[in-house]
């Protein structure tokens, strides 16, 4: 019984820390996001330092043919895809761009047509980390035509192995004022840093609650 209560009661305790240092990451991104969209985008060119987490960047580039759709994207209660178009930089490596949000009206058989433009581009956006930490049944990608695919997440290396080429480890999302865009309202955040905290107090209170039962059960034991 008493490992068992040690065990509940570590459990307990470890969600609690986490979901705090969740929250802690949340407030942090929200932070950036904040100071970095009153600030003009900075020149970014290959060989230079990444870009920081939400800077606005400029870059200069052409857009190759194939279109990665990223599933399961939602808007207004509606269903659609981010529309993802690879951006060859000077180097021939490539960035991802995120073009902003289409709807879903034809299902995952028929994919709408998207026009690419075909000269060189010098676009502004925010430069943005995927997160990595993900759990996923299924391929990653499924190609639908030669130069359409809808994707599940976005994983660079996958991507990068997907099409043959070097592709950098973050995305740009387009500025909302950039032509051959679409909708461009992304979260910043999932969940509030709020509801984080919140989360961690109900683990500890459990917590609290597992030890006040271990030393009342413990006491009565006593002769």
């Amino acid at each position: 019984m008493t490992i068992i209560a040690l065990l509940v009661l570590t459990l307990f305790l470890r969600l609690g820390f986490w979901q705090i240092a969740r929250g802690s990451e949340k407030k942090a991104m929200l932070a950036n996001e904040k100071k970095y969209a009153s600030i003009a985008p900075i020149s970014w060119v290959p060989g230079e330092r990444y870009p920081l987490n939400y800077q606005r960047v400029k870059l200069t580039g052409y857009y190759l043919p194939d279109l990665l759709f990223l599933d399961n994207q939602h808007h207004n209660h509606r269903v659609g895809y981010h529309v993802l178009s690879p951006l060859s930089l000077a180097n021939g490596a490539l960035v991802l761009i995120d073009r902003g949000w289409i709807p879903n009206e034809r299902g995952r058989d028929e994919l709408p047509n998207i026009n690419i433009p075909r000269e060189t581009q010098e676009i502004i956006g925010v430069a943005y980390f995927p997160s990595q930490k993900r759990i996923v049944l299924g391929d990653m990608v499924e190609k639908k035509t030669d130069r359409a695919s809808i994707i599940e997440w976005i994983d660079t290396q996958d991507i990068s192995h997907f099409l043959h080429k070097s592709v950098y480890p973050f995305i740009i999302r387009l500025d909302e004022h950039e032509a051959h865009g679409f909708i461009r309202k992304w979260p910043i955040v999932s969940m509030s840093p709020e509801r984080h905290y919140a989360y961690a107090f109900q683990w500890f209170a459990m917590a609290f609650v597992i030890l006040i039962l271990f030393i009342g059960l413990n006491l009565k034991k006593k002769p």
